[in-house]
């Protein structure tokens, strides 16, 4: 017992700060975790298709939500002959009926894409593994909206050009006298074609005559017709009478108050017409000095004067508006396609006991290329020479030791991506050197060689190792540094590390301070 724990105490400052490192990178990665709901592994959930004439704008991981709650990521975009091909991952514990609705559509006006479904019939069957949604809504997008808006104020400019050309002027003036001509012409043919059937005039006297003779002729039958339906008719009048007498009796209060809100509504109505009427005669001037103002505004703007007027008129102006549109566009696309990287990685030394550091900013402008920047910790990075004078009974003893002492190192790197081979070179530990990776089981399995650091005193320093990829966040890694050392630093390495990218960076700072705000 003693000797383990003397074997304990022995250990170097620099192991102690090893495992001091270990522990604050294993309490790290379980914080993540534990922050951003991160699973190792298989994501659990199950896995809906979905296709789409276009899918312009959505990004892979976007959300997939009903009724603005995420209950999923989009893991896949793919081409599926004309059309994009979406892989959903849901959330185990939701279900989707197959009558679900996919809508393709943003937060906010310029806000992200993301995949909306929207619920049907609350008894239809649910959809399990692997089906596929087959109700889809494209909505127009921005651009076309831009399109149907520039095309409308084209038509709405050829209107008013329209009417100031045939409302202006001495031309407009004459069209006008010119209606009210073929009025008082038509009110003439319309007198005399009432003057020429004087005949037809005759005919109806004649009609109306038989129709008397006619009535005289039965004229006793009808009229005693007539008055069994008069009698008839007054004893349903005194009947309906009496009943709405009666009912006049029982609603005369409701009655007298209806008929004083009326005459409190009609006072109040008379008030708001005076009112209106004097706002009228206040306004109206002003109202008549807008409407010139506007007018004249409209031609300086038509005539192509001043800068507004340039700029609606002149095509030269009109082309170099697109242009610049155009190339904000292209500029933001190519941004929002730069991916960022953040991670850490630890070797541990087996020769020298102690742990190599790696802090990592990777850049990725393309899907076959990035650039790579790191701080690097090497326990092993500097050796100087210490000289110690020793004096015993007058006699001086000088000893020179070769110390090792920790450096802090850079690399920076460019990457060029070649199917499943990586080639990069750069500054590689702050000295000029090379290295490439080969990927195996669909970039799960990562081999790699590096050279650098060709000095003269020493072999240059060849690093092998493999990595294997937990996950999308984190690795393994073991191999051989400086394996053809002069200096006897040839070690064995064993360790791991994590990458974050952009998005998960952003949601981890989001999270953090109101996980905080909860506990």
């Amino acid at each position: 017992m003693n000797d383990k724990s003397s074997g304990l105490l022995k250990l170097s400052a620099e192991a102690k700060v090893g495992i001091f490192v270990l522990a604050g990178v294993i309490i790290l990665i379980f914080m993540s975790l534990k922050i951003g709901g991160i699973r190792l592994g298989r994501e659990e959930g199950y896995t809906l298709f979905v296709s789409f004439a276009s899918a312009a704008g959505l990004d892979k991981d976007a959300s997939v939500r009903v009724a603005g709650v995420e209950i999923g990521k989009v893991k896949k975009i793919s081409l599926r002959g004309n059309r994009a091909y979406l892989t959903l991952n849901i959330n185990p514990d939701t279900k989707l009926g197959k009558d679900f609705t996919a809508v393709l559509t943003t937060k906010g006006l310029l806000g992200e894409k993301y995949l909306e479904l929207i619920p049907g019939s609350p008894n239809a069957p649910p959809l399990k593994d692997g089906d596929e949604i087959t109700r889809t809504i494209t909505y127009a997008d921005m651009d076309k909206l831009m399109t149907i808006l520039s095309e409308v104020a084209v038509d709405v400019k050829l209107v008013t050009e329209t009417l100031s050309h045939v409302l202006g002027g001495k031309e407009g003036e004459t069209s006008l006298r010119n209606i009210l001509k073929n009025i008082e012409d038509i009110s003439l043919r319309v007198d005399r074609l009432v003057g020429n059937n004087d005949e037809k005039m005759n005919r109806i006297v004649s009609n109306i005559d038989d129709f008397t003779t006619l009535l005289k002729n039965d004229g006793p039958q009808i009229s005693t017709e007539l008055r069994e339906a008069v009698k008839n008719l007054n004893e349903a009048f005194v009947k309906t009478s009496g009943n709405l007498n009666a009912m006049i009796d029982e609603n005369r209060g409701n009655l007298k108050e209806g008929v004083s809100s009326l005459k409190t509504a009609a006072v109040k109505l008379q008030e708001a017409m005076d009112n209106l009427n004097k706002l009228t005669k206040e306004v109206g001037p002003q109202i008549g000095e807008t409407v010139g103002s506007i007018g004249s505004i409209a031609r300086k703007i038509d005539q192509a004067e001043g800068t507004l007027g340039k700029l609606v008129n002149d095509p030269a102006i009109h082309e170099n508006l697109n242009k610049t549109i155009k190339g904000i566009n292209n500029y933001i696309d190519k941004t929002e396609n730069i991916h960022t990287y953040v991670g850490y990685r630890g070797e541990y030394l087996f020769d020298a006991k102690n742990t190599k550091s790696y802090l990592s900013l990777k850049v990725q402008p393309r899907i076959d290329k990035y650039y790579l920047f790191e701080i690097v910790d090497d326990p092993r990075g500097k050796q100087r020479k210490e000289t110690r004078v020793s004096q015993v009974n007058n006699n001086s003893t000088t000893t020179t030791d070769t110390v090792t002492v920790d450096q802090i190192k850079f690399s920076l790197q460019i990457a060029k991506r070649f199917d499943d081979l990586v080639v990069r070179g750069g500054l590689l530990e702050s000295t000029g050197g090379a290295g490439i990776d080969y990927f195996f089981f669909k970039n799960r399995l990562k081999l790699s060689l590096e050279v650098f650091d060709f000095s003269k005193n020493s072999n240059p320093h060849i690093k092998t190792g493999a990595t294997y990829y937990i996950n999308k966040y984190f690795h393994l890694t073991a191999g051989g540094d400086d394996i053809i050392s002069r200096r006897g630093f040839a070690s064995f390495y064993l360790g791991g590390g994590f990458m974050f990218d952009d998005d998960d960076l952003k949601y981890l700072m989001g999270s953090a301070p109101t996980s905080a705000l909860k506990n």
